[in-house]
C-alpha cells in the first residue's frame, strides 16, 4: 500500500518465453513482466490479434519499445500498465503515435502527473481506471477526461488536493455517457463538487476517505438519474504495534480488532 499511494509498483508478472511472436492468433495476453528487456516487448509488438494485454514493470527504459509495440495493436480492446521504480509511468506513455482506435479499456497502475494526450483520441473507450498517478492539474485532466464521449466507468485512486471539482463545459455537457464514479483514498480530500451540466447520466458514486476526513459535497441535485451513493471510511492502522503485540504473545486477530476500535475512538 505505501508503493501505491508512491506511485510506484512492484515487478509482478510472469516472464514469457522466447518465441512468443510466433503466436499471431493469441487474442490475450496477460500478467506479463516486461521489466528486464526490451526483446519482449518487440515480441508482443508482433502480436498483431491481441485484443487483451496487460504488462508489468514498465519504466523510462522500456518506455520507448512499449510505445512502439502499442502502436501495433490495432485491435486492442483492453489494456493494463503497471509501471516500476519511482518515477513511475511519468514519461513511459507520451508519443503514441497510433494509440488502439478500439480500445474499450484502460488501467494505468503508477504515477503519471499529466495524462497522455493521446487518450483523447480514444473515442470509444469505456472504463478508465487511474491508480497512483497523482496527478497535478486536476481541473484540466478533469475537462480532458469529460469529453470522451462513451466513457462510463471512471476510477481515480488516490487523489492528490483538497477539493475534486467537476465543471461544467461552456457548450454541452461533461462526462455525458459516465455511469459510475469512484474516488478512493482521499486522505486530504474537503469537498466534492458537481456543477450543472456535468455527468447527467451518473448512477452510482463511490467515494473512500481516511477516518478523520470531513468531506463536504456540493451539486449532488445536478446529478439527475443518481440511485446510489457510497460512502466509505478507511482506517490507517499501526501495523507495527499490532506485530508488537503478537510477538509479546497476544492473538494476531485480537490485536488487530483493538488496534480498529483505537482508530475509531481517535476519530
Amino acid at each position: 500500500f505505501p508503493s501505491i499511494m508512491m506511485g510506484v509498483h512492484q515487478e509482478t508478472g510472469a516472464m514469457v518465453p522466447s518465441g512468443i511472436r510466433k503466436l499471431k492468433d493469441l487474442h490475450t495476453l496477460r500478467h506479463v513482466n516486461v521489466g528486464r528487456g526490451n526483446a519482449v516487448l518487440r515480441d508482443i509488438g508482433m502480436l498483431t490479434g491481441l485484443h487483451k494485454l496487460g504488462v508489468a514493470g514498465i519504466n523510462k527504459k522500456n518506455g520507448r519499445a512499449f510505445r512502439l509495440a502499442i502502436s501495433n495493436l490495432r485491435k486492442l480492446e483492453s489494456l493494463s500498465v503497471s509501471s516500476a521504480g519511482m518515477p513511475g509511468l511519468c514519461g513511459c506513455l507520451d508519443d503514441i503515435s497510433s494509440p488502439p482506435e478500439n480500445l474499450q479499456s484502460l488501467k494505468l497502475y503508477g504515477s503519471l502527473k499529466t495524462l497522455p494526450e493521446w487518450i483523447k483520441d480514444l473515442q470509444h473507450l469505456v472504463k478508465l481506471k487511474l491508480v497512483g498517478a497523482r496527478l497535478l492539474e486536476h481541473d484540466v485532466a478533469m475537462e480532458f477526461l469529460g469529453e470522451l464521449p462513451k466513457l462510463e466507468i471512471l476510477v481515480i485512486t488516490p487523489f492528490k488536493g483538497e477539493e475534486f471539482h467537476f465543471k461544467s463545459p461552456q457548450t454541452g455537457t461533461a462526462f455525458g455517457s459516465l455511469r459510475v464514479l469512484k474516488l478512493a483514498r482521499l486522505w486530504n480530500i474537503k469537498s466534492v463538487k458537481f456543477e450543472e451540466g456535468t455527468m447527467l447520466k451518473l448512477e452510482q458514486l463511490q467515494v473512500e476517505g481516511g477516518i478523520k476526513n470531513e468531506i463536504g459535497f456540493s451539486g449532488l441535485e445536478f446529478l439527475l438519474n443518481i440511485n446510489e451513493v457510497q460512502l466509505r471510511v478507511s482506517f490507517i492502522l499501526a501495523e507495527e504495534r499490532i506485530r508488537a503485540a503478537s510477538a509479546a504473545g497476544a492473538d494476531y486477530e485480537t490485536a488487530w480488532e483493538e488496534e480498529v476500535q483505537e482508530a475509531r475512538r481517535k476519530g
